[in-house]
């Protein structure tokens, strides 16, 4: 029985909607397409991996990532081990 143990690492966005422009640069650097901007407003989708590249590019210094604890996903046939 082979187990893979993989981290994902999370995030959770935080806007600063008073400086967001809305300029939409957020959007197209995010490689999970995380970020939206809908009805003039940037929204999360609650996807984020907490790779920071939205906020590395923001020009406007609207976005900070807050890194959360990492998810272990276990991957295999039964998702855990029995000690033997």
């Amino acid at each position: 029985m082979s187990e893979e143990k993989t981290r994902k690492r999370k995030g959770i966005v935080h806007i600063n909607h008073g400086y967001c422009k809305r300029c939409g640069i957020c959007v197209n650097f995010c490689p999970v397409k995380n970020l939206e901007i809908r009805q003039q407003k940037l929204v999360e989708l609650e996807r984020c991996i907490a790779c920071r590249m939205c906020q590395r590019y923001c020009p406007d210094i609207a976005i900070e990532i807050e890194e959360i604890d990492a998810k272990t996903v276990i991957t295999g046939k039964s998702g855990y081990s029995n000690g033997g």
